[in-house]
């Protein structure tokens, strides 16, 4: 992974220490393996954020980051 990404997952993670309950934070988890092409560690994060924010199913639907999993089976369980 490139060192750009790996800054971000240590934003996000010093995010969800603070806060384990912190939807955003796991969102941009999931943002940012997608990107790096992570798919089980992006879908991972996502469903997380997901359980404590439903608004997320929503926004991965629409949101570019996730466009290569629109058709997937596994994003499509996640975001019903």
């Amino acid at each position: 992974m490139l060192s750009c990404y790996e800054e971000a997952l240590k934003a996000c993670d010093k995010a969800i220490e603070l806060d384990p309950d912190d939807a955003e934070a796991w969102y941009g988890k999931a943002c940012i393996y997608s990107l790096s092409k992570d798919k089980e560690s992006a879908l991972l994060n996502l469903t997380k954020a997901t359980d404590l924010d439903i608004k997320y199913k929503e926004m991965a639907k629409k949101d570019d980051y996730f466009k290569e999993y629109w058709e997937d089976e596994d994003f499509k369980k996640i975001t019903e």
